[in-house]
């Protein structure tokens, strides 16, 4: 479990320092401060700074990534790669990189760089790669022929990631096992990767929560599967069969309301031991459904130990969240804009959380 975070040049966050985390911590703040930015810094660094992790992240922000030698797609790619720096900065010096860390110790960093690309047969080799920083172009007494950029993340762990612009394909990895996380995105209603996720549980214990949740908004669900219909061989969709009836009802049909509940505690369930993150926890919810989620993602968070981060502008989601935390093992993140950049504010004490929310004071 993350004992505290640090963030370095990455997106809005020239320097943000979380001194303290909980079991389950709900971030809040005005737009654009930078509640998704926090989870998908989190997702980074969890990942080794994967590229797997990098491209999904982009894909959740519409971004399409193509990669190709065509100068202008490679320059499309890269600006997309350049998007998680701070402001934008292209800047390929050793001294300049994302950092992310807990309590400063252990970081992941992601330098840029430029790439010379030796090839064995006309077969790109990845450890034939050269990788260089500026100050190595500047010092260089021979020309290097540079072909194209890139990203370099390395860990602390030993892993190494070279991230090509050219090139759909990592290079030059030293395997690093990732710490287990799963993260749901804002637009997440109908996830294609929930029947992987029902499959990891089918059978277990933990199944039985799948129903559970799902009774909160529709107490006539008795059980849950995956189909395959034959207009998507590809796919599995969900389908549940209701109590005191024999009907067999697909779930996309019943409301986005069941399919977002799905896609979370699907992906908590399958966080054991890891970490949850939860983009916009109120969307698709209607508020009188929300405090029944929160009780189960604070039961299942201790139970299975997970570290839930969760986003959220809602006063109800707040409202649910802080009825919920009854054994103090939630924390309430509010990010504020100032002229130094972007703080944290931590509200540890519940007490004041659940006096300030019945009284309307604003801690959003």
């Amino acid at each position: 479990m993350l004992q505290s975070f640090y963030i370095q040049n990455f997106k809005n966050f020239e320097e943000l320092v979380l001194p303290s985390l909980n079991r389950v911590n709900l971030i809040v703040g005005k737009n654009s401060v930078g509640k998704s930015t926090l989870l998908e810094a989190i997702a980074l660094y969890l990942s080794g700074g994967d590229e797997n992790c990098f491209r999904k992240l982009l894909q959740s922000r519409g971004y399409d990534l193509i990669n190709s030698q065509n100068v202008e797609a490679q320059e499309s790619v890269k600006n997309q790669f350049l998007s998680f720096f701070h402001n934008w900065t292209e800047n390929y010096s050793k001294d300049f990189c994302i950092k992310l860390a807990e309590q400063k110790k252990n970081p992941v960093t992601i330098h840029q760089i430029y790439i010379r690309n030796l090839q064995v047969n006309g077969i790109p080799n990845g450890e034939a790669l050269s990788v260089y920083h500026q100050e190595d172009l500047d010092n260089a007494h021979d020309l290097i022929p540079v072909t194209t950029g890139g990203l370099k993340s390395q860990s602390s762990y030993g892993n190494i990631n070279i991230i090509r612009y050219d090139h759909p394909h990592p290079f030059l990895i030293k395997p690093y096992k990732s710490a287990p996380y799963q993260m749901v995105h804002t637009a997440d209603f109908r996830s294609s990767t929930n029947a992987q996720l029902y499959d990891k549980i089918t059978l277990s214990p933990l199944e039985k929560y799948v129903v559970k949740a799902l009774n909160i908004i529709n107490d006539n669900i008795e059980r849950i599967s995956f189909v395959t219909e034959d207009h998507e061989e590809r796919s599995r969709v969900p389908v549940v069969s209701l109590r005191d009836s024999n009907r067999i009802v697909r779930l996309s049909s019943m409301g986005d309301g069941l399919n977002r509940v799905l896609t979370i505690v699907l992906s908590l369930l399958n966080a054991k031991g890891g970490v949850l993150l939860v983009d916009e926890f109120e969307t698709g919810l209607h508020y009188s459904v929300q405090k029944q989620l929160w009780d189960i993602i604070f039961m299942l968070a201790e139970e299975l130990d997970i570290q839930v981060f969760v986003t959220s502008h809602s006063s109800d989601c707040l409202k649910a969240f802080t009825k919920s935390n009854i054994n103090n093992q939630g924390l309430l993140i509010r990010l504020e804009q100032r002229q130094t950049g972007v703080v944290p504010v931590l509200y540890t004490d519940n007490t004041d959380i659940l006096f300030a929310t019945e009284n309307d004071i604003e801690l959003r």
